[in-house]
């Protein structure tokens, strides 16, 4: 498989895919191109995160394999400032320690469960000029961001927050995950990659 972004890869129009798409289960491409359709492509992935009301949206949710993601973290009800940021190519080093917190996704509507994460690392990036950046982020510290983009950064890997997990947690949600595998049946008329546990 090729691992390269060609930036003729970025589609006209974008649109939020849910599960089961096949997208969803793609491990993305890292971008090696950095111009203006990439920058372009971003800002419309903000316009679909915020017509969403997401706070992250990775770039296999609009059905592009890319090792992209968006965020914008920010709790306005808390008096906090917006605070859009852009991850290309991301990584995470140096984990430690769990924490667990209840998540949701655009991708599986009206889903939401307790998911374990790390609870501090740091993240590595390049931002849209292909510049490198790092930062440590401690979720048990209130950083909220550091739950963000471990799910994001999980779509980038072709997983989906339902596979951390338990069988007792998916036996409280199977019958939305079926619901929402008839709704892509019909619209499509394929089965897409449904959960196989």
């Amino acid at each position: 498989m090729d691992d390269t972004a060609s930036p003729a890869d970025y589609p006209a129009q974008l649109a939020l895919v849910h599960y089961p798409a096949p997208a969803l289960r793609r491990r993305t491409a890292t971008v090696t191109v950095f111009d203006g359709q990439l920058r372009n492509f971003c800002q419309r992935m903000f316009a679909v995160m915020e017509d969403e009301r997401g706070v992250g949206l990775a770039a296999p949710q609009v059905g592009v394999s890319r090792r992209i993601f968006v965020t914008d973290h920010a709790r306005p009800k808390d008096g906090e400032a917006p605070s859009p940021r852009i991850w290309i190519n991301p990584r995470i080093v140096e984990p430690s320690g769990t924490t667990v917190y209840e998540e949701g996704c655009l991708s599986f509507p009206a889903i939401y469960a307790k998911v374990t994460r790390h609870d501090r690392f740091t993240i590595i990036w390049q931002d849209l000029d292909g510049r490198e950046h790092s930062e440590s982020l401690d979720v048990g510290a209130g950083q909220f961001l550091g739950i963000v983009v471990q799910h994001e950064l999980d779509h980038l890997d072709g997983t989906v927050f339902v596979d951390h997990l338990t069988v007792a947690q998916l036996g409280l949600i199977r019958k939305k995950l079926r619901d929402l595998e008839v709704d892509y049946r019909t619209a499509t008329g394929k089965a897409g990659s449904p959960l196989r546990r």
